[in-house]
C-alpha cells in the first residue's frame, strides 16, 4: 500500500518541531475506471456479435466421391437452409449482393422457412427467390418450424429429419406453384445432358419409386436430403434393418441443416450447447463437412435465421456445394 507524507510545522517557543504526518492515498477512481472498461468492453462485444448476426457470408465446399458421373464433375449446388422468416437488409439486399455473381446448377433448400407452422407472411421467402436464379432447379424439403406431424413422438427428434406431410401444407402450395419447386422424397432424379444421373432421396429406400427411376444404389451417386443431420451409425443400423428388405438407403452424401451452426459458439471450443446432445457438442454433428469412416460424407449448412436470441460467432451463411469426381479433385 503506498502512501503520500505531508510535512507538518509546529512552533513551540524558540524551537520548531517537525514531523511527517501519513495520509492513505486515495484510489476511489480505480473501481470506477474498471467499470466504465468493462462496459465498454461488452457494449461492444454486444455491438460485434449483433453485426456479425446481422451479416451472410457464402461458404464454399468441395464433395468429391468416386460416384460422382464425369457430366457433374463441378457441380454446383446452392444450399439455402434454416431462413425462419428472417430478412437481411431490406427486401433481402445483403443476400442479393452476396449472390449477385454466384453461378449454380441447383437450388437445395434444406427446410425451416417460417418461424412456425401457423405462420401465413410469406415475404421473407418471396423477397429470397427475387435473388436468386431460378431458371435453374428447385428441390426442397421442410422442416419442423413449416409443419409438424400430429403424431409428433415427445421423447424423439428422429421425426425431424425427414418430415413428410401426409397432403401438401399451404406454404408447399404456395412454394411451388410460384416457383416451381418440387418436393424431394420419396426422390427425385436429375440426369445430365450426357445421361448420366445423380439422386436426390430421404432416409428411406421407397423401393417402388427408386426401381422406377432405375436406381442402383451400389452404382449410382446419391444425396440424402435431410433437415435434422443424421446422427445414428448408418453402417450398423443399414445391417439391422436390411437383413431381408431394404428399407433405408444407403446413400453417398448427406446434406442437411436444423442445428444452425451451433448458433452459440465459442472462439477454439466450436459450439456451446446442441439441444440434443447437450453441452459442447461434436463439431461433426452440428456443422461443416465429416466423413463417418464408410465411404459417406456429411455435410451440415450453418444456416441463415435465428431459433431464439442471438447468433453468437455464428455468422448466418449459404452453401454452395461442387460435386467433383474423386479423380479430379486428387489432380
Amino acid at each position: 500500500m503506498k502512501y503520500r507524507f505531508k510535512k507538518t510545522m509546529y512552533s513551540s517557543g524558540k524551537k520548531k518541531i517537525s514531523f511527517f504526518k501519513d495520509i492513505k492515498k486515495s484510489r476511489v477512481w480505480i473501481p470506477l475506471v474498471a467499470i466504465a472498461l468493462a462496459v465498454v468492453l461488452l457494449v461492444t462485444l454486444l455491438i460485434l456479435i449483433l453485426r456479425d448476426g446481422s451479416r451472410v457470408v457464402l461458404t464454399e465446399v468441395v464433395i468429391a466421391h468416386e460416384q460422382v458421373p464425369e457430366s457433374f464433375d463441378g457441380y454446383k449446388i446452392l444450399q439455402i437452409s434454416d431462413l425462419l422468416g428472417t430478412e437481411f437488409g431490406d427486401r433481402q439486399a445483403k443476400i442479393k449482393k452476396l449472390l449477385k455473381d454466384v453461378e449454380y446448377d441447383m437450388i437445395l433448400f434444406t427446410g425451416d422457412f417460417l418461424k412456425s407452422p401457423e405462420e401465413t407472411d410469406y415475404w421473407a421467402v418471396r423477397d429470397l427467390m427475387e435473388c436468386l436464379d431460378t431458371d435453374v432447379p428447385i428441390y426442397y424439403i421442410v422442416g419442423d418450424n413449416d409443419y409438424v406431424p400430429a403424431n409428433a413422438p415427445s421423447d424423439s427428434n428422429k421425426w425431424k429429419m425427414c418430415i413428410k406431410p401426409p397432403k401438401k401444407t399451404d406454404f408447399m402450395k404456395f412454394f411451388e406453384e410460384n416457383y416451381g419447386a418440387e418436393f424431394i422424397y420419396p426422390a427425385q432424379k436429375i440426369t445430365s445432358d450426357e445421361g448420366e444421373s445423380i439422386y436426390l432421396t430421404g432416409i428411406e429406400y421407397d423401393k417402388d419409386v427408386l426401381n422406377g427411376m432405375d436406381f442402383d444404389q451400389d452404382k449410382d451417386f446419391s444425396i440424402c436430403v435431410t433437415h435434422k443431420p443424421i446422427n445414428y451409425n448408418v453402417t450398423r443400423r443399414l445391417k439391422d434393418v436390411n437383413k431381408r428388405t431394404f428399407t433405408e438407403i444407403d446413400y453417398d452424401v448427406s446434406i442437411s441443416g436444423h442445428t444452425l451452426g451451433g448458433q452459440y459458439r465459442l472462439p477454439i471450443l466450436g459450439a456451446l450447447y446442441d439441444d440434443e446432445t447437450g453441452l459442447f457438442p461434436e463439431e461433426d454433428d452440428v456443422y461443416g463437412l465429416s466423413s463417418d469412416g464408410n465411404g459417406r460424407l456429411n455435410y451440415v449448412c450453418g444456416g441463415l435465421g435465428v431459433e431464439k436470441g442471438l447468433r453468437i460467432f455464428c455468422t448466418p451463411e449459404i452453401s454452395l456445394i461442387e460435386l467433383r469426381t474423386a479423380t479430379e479433385a486428387a489432380e
